[in-house]
């Protein structure tokens, strides 16, 4: 009994040499006596000590830092530059026994490629063209790099600054464009406000030359009516008189001379009513003057 509970208590000592643990996110490559055998994932791997080794690859997106450097763009002005890469392991063999250092060997390689990029390009197309530059670095990093189990995810250039003199020099020259931009758009303004004004001006005139044209039509129009108005009472009242004489000489004859008087007695006072003609032959029939 003492020596089966001896025996247990040697293999609880002994199994966690022969026990290794893979973590999730990465790769396990098994290697006997120096060579690599397998791959193995997430779990618990028996080894034998001394002769099977364990390497754990991490497999999992990193971020690799590209320390800043100087590099002279096409027009020969001196940058200064760094950036950031997004990789991750894809072939845990290659990755291992492909390169020593395969996080280093991105690095270098991204430097390169960024003194070939912006080599190429002046300074104001570096500036204005962040994205291109970082669409052509990614392309040059992952064709390079898949030999050695890496995939090139994203590539960002965070740090792009020319020397302290350029850098003056562009601000003076924004701030002129800026100037420049706020004196066209004050004189635009201006410009507008006396488009404006003077288009109201123009209808206001106009709507005070309509104004007074309807004004006038309005007073020539009463005026007119207003004369309709007293001639139809002037004839109204003419015909209630000539009503009246018909009444006062009926059945009697009466002459021209007698008619006359008539007229001149409708005409009394200051008022004054001229019959033309027709009237007077009217009255005549009706009278039955000859």
């Amino acid at each position: 009994m003492e020596g089966l509970i001896t025996l247990v208590i040697v293999v609880a000592i002994l199994i966690p040499f022969f026990l290794r643990k893979v973590n999730q996110g990465e790769v396990g490559l098994i290697e006997v006596l120096g060579k690599f055998s397998h791959e193995t994932g997430p779990g618990l791997s028996f080894l034998i000590p001394g002769f099977q080794t364990l390497r754990k690859v991490d497999i999992r997106e990193q971020v690799i830092t590209v320390p800043e450097q100087q590099i002279i763009t096409k027009d020969n002005v001196g940058m200064a530059v760094d950036g950031i890469i997004y990789v991750q392991i894809t072939d845990a063999q290659k990755a291992q026994y492909e390169i020593s250092n395969v996080f280093l060997a991105v690095v270098n390689l991204a430097q390169t490629n960024l003194r070939n990029v912006l080599g190429t390009m002046s300074l104001d197309d570096t500036l204005s063209n962040r994205d291109s530059i970082n669409v052509r670095l990614l392309e040059a990093l992952d064709r390079e790099t898949v030999k050695w189990g890496i995939k090139v995810l994203r590539v960002e250039i965070k740090k792009l600054e020319p020397p302290r003199d350029i850098q003056d020099s562009m601000s003076k020259q924004m701030k002129a464009e800026r100037e420049k931009r706020a004196q066209i758009l004050e004189a635009e303004g201006y410009r507008q406000a006396l488009v404006e004004k003077s288009e109201g001006d123009k209808q206001s005139k106009i709507l005070q030359a309509e104004g007074e044209k309807q004004s006038q039509i309005l007073r020539a129009e009463g005026e007119a009516q207003a004369k309709i108005a007293i001639a139809q009472a002037q004839a109204k009242a003419l015909e209630l008189e000539s009503n009246a004489a018909q009444e006062f000489f009926k059945g009697q004859a009466v002459t021209k001379e007698q008619l006359k008087v008539v007229e001149n007695a409708l005409g009394g006072g200051n008022t004054k009513y001229v019959l033309d003609s027709d009237i007077l032959t009217s009255i005549s029939k009706s009278f039955g003057i000859k």
